[in-house]
């Protein structure tokens, strides 16, 4: 089994205890919205709770729902731009996985005004990939559907209303990500950054193409031993 490793704790806050570190599993987590012609490339983790969340989206589409506007606790953990910072610790990196926010069907089949059907998590699954860095060094890279789902709605449902067969769909068996077999140091200081979008100029087509464009989240997570300071 792997051994978990973590960085050098020396530069630590000057506030906790001296020589001591309390461990714990954590997620550290970030989000972007995705849409309808989203094309290029987007960033996460690089903006902190509290600001508008990044965009992958066409000309013209401009997300409504609430929870799709600002950085809450459900679509990050990070109180600083890029960084874990004092607040949490030093990371040991086991696992990345990317999530899709799952839409649902009312009786007659139409799917809900935010999350992924059938054909956003089949356009997303197709065309994206992401490229994961630490303090602007590579460390993985891949299409999207090489990171499963951290988490997902699983099951599926139907209805025979409108002679429509319906389904929630998404990244794979959701199992607890990709399980990285060499563990992934990062400081807090350490510059984390996901680069998540589309390959080869594609652009996505989603089932609603105007006004909100089916815009919906996309998570990475990342399943971490964490290295905290101790309070006195």
């Amino acid at each position: 089994m792997s051994q978990m490793l973590f960085p050098d704790p020396r530069f630590r806050s000057p506030t906790a205890a001296a020589g001591q570190s309390g461990g714990r599993d954590e997620n550290i987590y970030s989000a972007i919205v995705v849409g309808n012609g989203g094309a290029g490339t987007q960033k996460l983790f690089t903006v902190p709770e509290g600001q508008a969340i990044p965009r992958l989206v066409g000309a013209g589409i401009a997300p409504t729902a609430q929870h799709l506007l600002n950085h809450t606790k459900l679509t990050t953990n990070l109180g600083k731009a890029g960084e874990v910072g004092s607040a949490i610790g030093e990371l040991s990196i086991r696992s990345i996985g990317i999530g899709f926010e799952t839409g649902y069907y009312d009786a007659n089949g139409v799917l809900n005004s935010y999350g992924f059907g059938q054909q956003e998590s089949s356009e997303v699954m197709a065309k994206t990939f992401m490229i994961f860095r630490i303090s602007g060094t590579k460390q993985i890279e891949g299409p999207t559907n090489f990171f499963p789902a951290p988490g997902a709605l699983f099951g599926g449902v139907s209805t025979t209303t409108t002679s429509k067969t319906v389904s929630f769909l998404n990244n794979g068996w959701p199992n607890g990500g990709r399980r990285l077999k060499v563990f992934l140091p990062a400081a807090r200081t350490d510059q984390i950054e996901v680069e998540f979008g589309t390959g080869g100029g594609v652009t996505l087509v989603f089932s609603v193409t105007t006004g909100v464009g089916q815009s919906s989240l996309v998570w990475c997570n990342l399943w971490c031993g964490v290295m905290a300071d101790v309070r006195a």
